[in-house]
């Protein structure tokens, strides 16, 4: 409980300056840090029952939760700035996500990079889900705005004889380019300019700095390809919804 007043300190610093120089911002900044205090308590209560009495059968539960609660999320965001049917976005995403989670846990089950049990897979999936649901967002917001600021190209295109997808391909090119480029950005500082979390928690815990980096790595080539392949399953997926916004 200190370690959380003491930690408290800086939301005050943050409410402060919000005040003094008439951000409007306070409530905001309250109510996510309340919010992200409820919602880690919790999940510390949970996993603790998890991990010491739960199975993998609660573990797929979990990441199953996970992406239903990413999926409404983005779609909830997106459903303004498009027009289409927003139970088929909701199926599309929900999808992407699953292929993509599912795909990830293939690879850790077959190649045991990590143990297979809930104390890695929940915290590895829910990297995995909140990487891609940020791609995802970004994805979306990136071509939906590329889209009607060029529409006169994507009828042109269309004109021209190009299908829908054929027409539509050139945007999603630069919707994806544009969801992933900040993971990029950070794995080409990583090392120098931060240090990440998952090595962070892992030094601090007494593990070998090396084993660590080792893990580090792995985790974030893990989130950057699998935000590319969310972006791009997105894509094809909802290609009809996305070119009549």
């Amino acid at each position: 409980m200190v370690e959380l007043i003491y930690g408290f300190i800086f939301i005050l610093i943050a409410i402060i300056l919000s005040i003094k120089e008439e951000i409007r911002l306070e409530k905001e900044i309250l109510y996510s840090a309340f919010l992200a205090l409820v919602q880690l308590i919790i999940l510390g209560y949970v996993l603790i029952y998890v991990f010491e009495y739960g199975g993998m059968v609660i573990t797929y539960i979990i990441v199953l939760v996970m992406i239903l609660t990413a999926t409404y999320i983005v779609n909830s965001k997106m459903s303004t700035k498009i027009k289409g049917n927003k139970r088929y976005m909701f199926l599309y995403i929900s999808l992407t996500l699953l292929t993509v989670t599912l795909f990830t846990l293939m690879i850790l089950n077959f190649s045991y990079v990590v143990p297979y049990e809930p104390r890695y897979i929940i915290p590895l999936m829910g990297m995995v889900v909140g990487n891609s649901m940020n791609a995802i967002h970004l994805a979306l917001d990136k071509i939906v705005d590329h889209i009607r600021s060029n529409r006169n190209i994507l009828w042109g295109y269309l004109a021209l004889g190009a299908s829908e997808f054929q027409a539509l391909k050139p945007f999603m090119r630069v919707a994806i380019t544009s969801s992933i480029t900040p993971m990029m950005n950070m794995m080409k500082s990583v090392g120098i300019i931060f240090i990440p979390g998952a090595m962070t928690g892992m030094i601090l815990s007494g593990a070998d700095p090396l084993y660590a980096a080792k893990i580090q790595v792995i985790i974030m080539w893990m989130l950057l390809g699998t935000a590319l392949l969310s972006g791009l399953i997105l894509c094809y997926l909802s290609y009809r919804e996305l070119i009549r916004i």
